[in-house]
């Protein structure tokens, strides 16, 4: 009994931090340092911080469809058709089939996950520093897919992210980078005030000038849910493939879940020719692409953090360091040995996905029914707590100014028909495409690489997805 009260607390708690903008399963776990040490049975700590994932993970899409504010920078790519979708009134009929697919997908990968622990160590052999960079240029080629209906624009504003993204300190020298001698800058652009001002601010704004209320329900709220369930069933198949994306990139250490979904939306855009709405404008396709690669991720990240301790992503090492307290060292034989503490993992992360798939579903008609509210009445909470959310970095001015900047910056790409999504894309892969380029170039030689197999096959497909992407006669109409 014990240990379920403690799944319920860590599944509510999670799913509250996945509502809240920005948050995320890696800032609700930072902030259960203060508590790791009242567990006093540590397999309830480890029962407590999967829930925490689990819940976190399925409810961070939920603000990103209603309001056009993700609740973690990986739920980004959800809110592309999903937000537009609440804005018609089906935001009900989003949610159901986000939550269905992110639940099916995190309990098909979670258990193949304890199966798949002895295979993972020859998997690992084959991803060095080369593999990793080639497959990050892979999420990177996928920018094409993305947003192909305006190339020229849509290369200009990748790069714009990925230069937004070098701000700060340069590993090489150490020394201030795009910083115009500002000290604020020099720990690089905070990710809250640039989605909000890219994505939720503009399209408030634009809501507000145009008086828009959301469209009428399109049948009952219950009618919306299972419209939902139908639409992951009929393209079941499409978010499998987004789970399988979301599972692979888990396993490969560091890469995050951020280039899951946006890898799973690219081949949701690739997949779907003549789409009818436009992606971008509201599709179902476009909600479940990514939504299967999330819990996937989540799931498959325990791998090389659990056998290995190296984390595969960034809530993996918070979840080392919060495992630690509880006398858990990741990576050693000795835990690898201890079957308590798998099952507590298994546990707490495959029962937190099905309760809160469950609430979220069963919710699902109350939570949508927020969409429904005319603009005019919750504007000005809406912008007070996007404030609060980008005040969360120093509390100071400087978070609200780059708000506003960023909001001018969203603003001026939404008129002029430059790809938002292509933008924050770049901003999200700066640090690794930096990080990678400059071990790739400084530990290996071309003779190195020269017997490297997957490397250049890595390197042909990003040439074959870039090529694709140019000739392809349609593509996402966002910007």
């Amino acid at each position: 009994m014990e240990a379920i009260g403690v799944l319920l607390a860590g599944t509510l708690y999670g799913m509250l931090i996945g509502i809240i903008p920005a948050a995320g399963a890696t800032t609700g776990l930072v902030m259960l340092f203060s508590f790791m040490q009242y567990f006093a049975d540590p397999y309830l700590g480890v029962v407590f911080c999967m829930a925490v994932v689990a819940g976190s993970t399925t409810g961070d899409s939920i603000t990103g469809i209603l309001l056009g504010i993700p609740g973690a920078n990986s739920a980004a790519a959800t809110m592309v058709d999903g937000f537009p979708l609440a804005l018609q009134g089906r935001a009900t009929y989003a949610i159901s089939a986000a939550v269905f697919t992110s639940t099916v997908n995190g309990l098909l990968w979670g258990s193949l996950v304890f199966m798949l622990l002895p295979y993972y160590t020859g998997l690992l052999l084959y991803f060095g520093i080369p593999e990793l960079w080639a497959f990050t240029m892979l999420a990177l080629a996928t920018v094409g897919f993305v947003s192909s209906k305006y190339r020229v624009r849509s290369f200009i504003a990748l790069t714009a992210g990925i230069v937004l993204g070098l701000v700060g300190v340069d590993p090489a020298t150490n020394e201030p980078r795009y910083t115009l001698g500002w000290y604020y800058l020099e720990d690089g652009l905070q990710l809250m005030p640039l989605v909000a001002g890219l994505f939720a601010v503009p399209e408030l704004l634009s809501a507000l000038r145009n008086r828009t209320q959301t469209a009428g329900v399109s049948g009952s709220q219950w009618q919306q849910t299972l419209d939902g369930l139908q639409a992951t069933w009929q393209h079941r198949w499409l978010a499998l493939r987004g789970g399988f994306i979301g599972a692979f990139i888990g396993v490969l250490p560091g890469l995050g879940g951020a280039m899951a979904d946006w890898m799973a939306y690219g081949q949701a855009v690739a997949t779907t020719p003549n789409a009818d709405p436009a992606m971008g404008k509201g599709n179902i396709r476009g909600v479940i692409g990514p939504e299967g690669a999330n819990n996937a991720q989540k799931a498959t990240s325990m791998l090389p953090t659990v056998l290995f301790g190296i984390p595969g992503a960034p809530f993996a090492a918070i979840i080392m360091a919060l495992f630690m307290y509880l006398d858990f060292e990741l990576g050693t034989l000795d835990l690898a040995e201890d079957t308590q503490f798998f099952d507590s993992m298994t546990f707490g992360f495959m029962w937190g996905t099905v309760i809160v798939g469950v609430l979220c579903l069963v919710f699902a008609r109350y939570l949508g029914a927020i969409a429904h509210v005319p603009y005019r009445y919750y504007f000005p909470f809406l912008l007070l707590f996007i404030c609060w959310a980008c005040l969360q970095y120093t509390g100071g001015w400087q978070d609200l100014f780059m708000l506003g900047v960023f909001t001018v910056l969203g603003i001026a790409c939404k008129h002029f028909k430059f790809s938002r999504p292509s933008l924050l894309i770049g901003f999200i892969l700066a640090d690794r495409i930096e990080a990678l380029s400059i071990q790739l170039t400084t530990i290996y030689s071309f003779d190195m690489l020269a017997d490297r197999w997957l490397f250049w096959g890595l390197l042909i497909a990003v040439v074959a997805v870039g090529f694709a992407s140019i000739y392809r006669k349609s593509g996402i109409n966002y910007a």
